[in-house]
């Protein structure tokens, strides 16, 4: 032990924020003492219920205090660009928004959200982004560079006293929570023998959190240039960074003439940016057909300056943008009797209005890495989820037999905010982990109470709500060969199912086993695991996601009270079913590194007592109002994929086969990476990558969990070609290893997600294992159903490392999806979609789950990308570039003879675009080409071997 005594559970808990700022969800070894078994409300402390005089009384209010961003419309501007200011704010007095509640890194104008940009799918969208924020003044690690906080202990305590020293602090006792982590990171990497550069003349953006004060502008949902205008302005265009002005002087002043010199994705402090819209497949207009306008929906926008994505977002900088257009008209006409209302003001016989809902939840806390002069301004605690910029509920009133469109958003970036959307008929709190019921008292004289909420009790309130749009793009279906605009009546989507989570515990068994049991139930076969992610009257909302809904006052509501709620979704990584099972086998609760469910009161909705002069509206009725499907969004059926002769000569492949590609993702955190033996003569020669790469420990000699994590994407992943395929690639600025798919043509893609739980003995003492420290274990690429079996014998035999579904979002095109299939306990897949749906962000299930989708890629020859939308993924490397080619030639698609179909069997998919092993995803998921130019690597260097469970 070190003089100062810092273990690693001591540096973990003083650099919590710092290691989740950096992506990181550090598991500590001990279970806290608050913590809590999901969905149970139980725990060694049990959640307490708020104070009364703290619960707003929602019956009694006089009036609707329901607030949301300020919008700008285009159309009132039409010479102008809407001014965005990116700032930053270092330990202001208190917070210059209620979006930034505690320490606010980042801004757009000094508050959040960002204004609601509304705008017609005619027009075009200008916006200045001026960056006002001080100089960067990260480093980033060259070649191997190992996670600071991953070391053994021992080496962890000697850096830490080293630390301690150069602060003028004795190694007596533990350095300062926090500050000495975000300020001495670089020593640290040095420490380990890691060469530094710094980042503000990299020619491109690295694959780690870095340049926090560069910036940009992404339009989320967009069809619009995804590069330079003609004009010399920006389209969606994500690899420009928008540098801060000190730089400018700097690279400047600089004596590498390679560093004085911008690249042409670079400029200083400002951009103009320019947004066309209103000629969407112009190409194809140009032989027939009238102009199309971008189709209405709703959207947002956000930076995307690479390594700072997720700090950036994080702090609120993100704002709606709503393209209005014929599928508004006519809702509009239809509930308030003219086209184009005022959308914040109750117009026409059902008080018709709609309403911005932005849903923020980031358990990750955001870090700005270039704060000067000793870098590292940090969150010290994640934000709380902030409903338009608010933390407080805030209330609707509404009239009987009211009805409201509401704009619903989820800008949450981290693997905690897959979110499950519904309207509750009561009135809920979340308070101390756990979601409490207000009952009203029986007299007036009684006082209310607050009893504990079940998830049993959660089914049971949901109301109706009827879905418009996902993903900004409104519902499409297709009956007898029509295709039409539809609306869904979610009250009958999986009507009369059970929930497995909502299973109460049998006789005297305790609620973590009860819930450890709920949560495999849910994988059990297809109609459990469809019981469980599609529930009714609920949308389930990933990442980005966003849900256009109706919400209707019920004529005989008077004087109630709904809630509207988003209930965090457990099954979208292995944390929750990882801490049931650390809970069941050491008889505790939680871990304090990863907290029960969060679950959001979105806000309040209180029905008066006169019912509106329309009547009962119904809204499906709307179905019959709605416009045409425009050519953009009709289904893409297996001639648009199909090759023509002429393409397929240029190309050299059979004429009538189909355009398809096969990507996959994958990667692991550092925190409870495997225990992986480097081979003796790697090691041997390579000496030089000791405590960079691989460590001894005990005298074996272990790989390290690398600084940038394993994120990685492969576009070249199709195992009917390749069974062996190559290693996945980080993202790479200006690599040519990427897809590139033909201008106005359409294609077929299959999405493998290879994250996956791998499974070990954590009981050491009973099975050595050599080399093994922390939670670093020998873990084993099994399937769900024998892990399950196996810790059900032997209870310290559990998931050690675990896995992540994957928000995958594509720039400037959306998808047509026909299958987003998850697999079960025994790794058949089964299609959670009951029909195909179009959407730009898509969960890629674990474990090798499969998503098929076909795009059209109309009008923009340049480049583009698709990422993961946990945010803190992507700056790690989680995305790859795409590039609109004019001539078949260069375009890389893989042609076949058969493609996919929503109706088809999952095992008729698997013959066309096959799985991959259990074994392959392991050497996937842990290995990757970084082609950086400068900081570049291939990791680990040495081929993977997946360990065999042999007893």
């Amino acid at each position: 032990m070190a003089p100062h005594g810092v273990n690693r559970r001591q540096a973990l808990q003083m650099g919590a924020a710092g290691l989740a700022s950096l992506g990181i969800v550090p598991a500590l070894d001990a279970p806290a003492s608050a913590a809590q078994t999901p969905g149970s409300g139980q725990g060694q402390r049990p959640p307490q219920p708020p104070a009364l005089r703290d619960v707003v009384d929602v019956a009694a209010l006089r009036g609707e205090d329901w607030t949301e961003p300020w919008m700008w419309r285009q159309s009132e501007w039409p010479n102008d660009a809407l001014a965005l200011q990116v700032v930053t704010n270092a330990h202001p007095p208190r917070a210059t928004s209620p979006g930034n509640r505690f320490t606010p890194l980042f801004s757009f104008n000094g508050s959040s959200p960002a204004p609601t940009i509304r705008m017609r799918g005619d027009e075009t969208l200008r916006i200045k982004l001026r960056n006002l924020m001080g100089p960067n003044r990260s480093q980033v690690p060259k070649g191997h560079a190992p996670d600071p906080f991953e070391q053994h202990p021992k080496t962890l305590e000697a850096i830490f006293c080293a630390v301690a020293k150069s602060e003028g602090l004795p190694c007596t006792g533990p350095p300062p929570p926090g500050s000495m982590l975000f300020r001495h990171f670089d020593e640290f990497l040095t420490a380990m023998g890691v060469p530094l550069v710094d980042s503000e003349c990299l020619p491109t953006a690295a694959n780690v959190p870095h340049g926090s004060h560069n910036t940009n502008l992404h339009t989320h949902g967009l069809h619009v240039e995804p590069n330079q205008n003609d004009n010399g302005t920006y389209g969606d265009h994500i690899f420009l960074r928008v540098l801060p002005k000190a730089d400018g002087e700097t690279r400047r002043r600089s004596t590498d003439p390679a560093c004085r010199q911008l690249t042409p994705d670079e400029r200083v402090a400002e951009a103009d940016f320019e947004h066309r819209l209103g000629n969407v497949q112009g190409l194809r207009r140009q032989r027939s057909g009238p102009p199309q306008p971008h189709p209405p929906g709703t959207h947002w926008y956000h930076p995307h300056a690479h390594g700072a994505v997720h700090a950036q977002v994080s702090s609120g900088m993100a704002g709606f943008l709503i393209v209005e257009g014929d599928v508004d008209d006519a809702v509009n006409t239809a509930l308030a009797g003219t086209a184009r209302p005022d959308p914040c003001i109750k117009t026409g016989p059902f008080d018709y209005r709609e309403r911005l809902m932005m849903i923020q939840r980031a358990e990750v806390a955001g870090i700005d890495t270039d704060h000067g002069p000793r870098r590292g301004e940090g969150r010290l605690a994640p934000p709380a989820t902030a409903v338009n910029g608010g933390f407080a509920p805030t209330t609707i009133f509404m009239r009987p037999g009211a009805v409201e469109r509401w704009r619903v958003l989820n800008a949450s970036i981290d693997g905690r905010g897959f979110k499950q959307f519904m309207v509750l008929e009561g009135q809920f709190v979340f308070a101390d982990r756990q979601l409490w019921r207000v009952v009203p008292g029986k007299t007036a004289e009684t006082p209310r109470e607050l009893i504990a909420a079940t998830r049993a009790d959660v089914e049971a309130a949901t109301r109706p709500i009827h879905l418009l749009a996902f993903d900004g793009l409104t519902l499409v279906t297709s009956e007898g060969g029509q295709v039409r605009h539809t609306i869904r009546d979610l009250s009958t989507q999986r009507a009369g199912t059970i929930n497995p989570l909502t299973r109460p515990p049998q006789g005297d068994e305790p609620p973590n086993r009860a819930m450890l049991r709920n949560v495999e139930d849910c994988y059990k076969d297809g109609e459990s695991l469809r019981n469980a992610f599609v529930r009714p009257n609920q949308v389930f909302l990933a990442n980005a996601n966003r849900a256009d809904v109706f919400f209707k006052a019920p004529l005989d509501a008077a004087g109630k009270v709904y809630t509207i709620f988003a209930q965090e979704f457990m099954l979208q990584t292995d944390n929750f079913q990882q801490r049931l099972q650390q809970s069941v086998s050491r008889g505790a609760g939680f871990n304090a590194a990863n907290p029960a469910p969060i679950d959001v009161v979105v806000g309040y909705v209180r029905v008066g007592s006169d019912p509106v002069p329309g009547g009962d509206f119904d809204v499906m009725s709307l179905v019959d109002r709605l416009p045409p499907v425009p050519p953009y969004l009709q289904p893409i059926g297996d001639d648009e994929i199909r090759v023509p002769v002429d393409e397929a000569q240029r190309r050299g492949i059979p004429a009538g086969s189909f355009r398809s590609r096969v990507v996959s993702y994958s990667g692991n955190g550092p925190t409870e990476f495997p225990l992986i033996e480097v081979p003796a003569s790697f090691a041997d020669a390579h000496p030089e990558l000791k405590r960079r790469l691989w460590e001894e420990v005990d005298g074996v000699r272990v790989l390290l969990p690398p600084f940038g994590q394993t994120m990685a994407v492969n576009a070249d992943f199709d195992l009917a070609a390749n069974p062996e395929p190559p290693m996945p690639r980080k993202f790479e600025h200006h690599g040519s290893a990427h897809s590139k798919v033909l201008v106005d043509t359409a294609e077929e893609w299959v999405l493998y997600n290879c994250s996956m739980a791998l499974w070990g003995h954590t009981d050491t003492a009973k099975r050595k294992q050599p080399g093994q420290y922390s939670l670093h274990f020998t873990s084993y690429p099994i399937g769900r159903a024998e892990g399950q079996a196996r810790f059900a014998r032997e209870p310290e035999f559990q998931i050690t490392t675990k896995g992540a579904d994957h928000p995958f979002h594509i720039h400037v095109n959306p998808c047509w999806v026909t299958r987003i299939e998850v697999p079960d306990a025994e790794g058949r897949l089964h299609n959670l979609l009951s029909e195909p749906r179009w959407m730009d962000t898509i969960s890629i299930p674990r474990q090798g789950g499969r998503v098929v989708f076909r795009s059209r890629f109309a009008d923009y020859v340049g480049t583009w990308v698709h990422h993961c939308h946990i945010l803190n993924h992507e700056d790690f490397g989680m995305m790859a570039t795409v590039e609109g080619v004019e001539q078949p030639e260069d375009a890389n698609y893989r042609p076949r003879t058969a493609v996919a179909s929503h109706a088809a069997t999952a095992e008729a998919v698997t013959a066309i675009y096959p799985r991959p092993s259990l074994e392959l995803m392991y050497r996937q998921n842990l290995s990757y080409v970084e082609a950086h130019p400068v900081v570049g690597c291939t990791y680990p260097g040495f081929p993977i071997v997946p360990p065999k469970l042999t007893d």
